[in-house]
């Protein structure tokens, strides 16, 4: 049950990277950026 929760939090972290415009356009720099950045982690959550 656990292995499913990660896979669809990533799965959900992913497609918020996705779809976010701000930032680099790579998934792998914008997801480096955001376990980096507390303020661009809230701006790819909350806009």
């Amino acid at each position: 049950d656990a292995v499913e929760n990660m896979a669809l939090f990533r799965r959900f972290v992913m497609n918020i990277l996705r779809q976010s415009e701000c930032g680099s356009p790579s998934q792998r720099n914008k997801l480096k950026r955001a376990s980096w950045n507390d303020d661009y982690r809230a701006q790819l959550f909350f806009g």
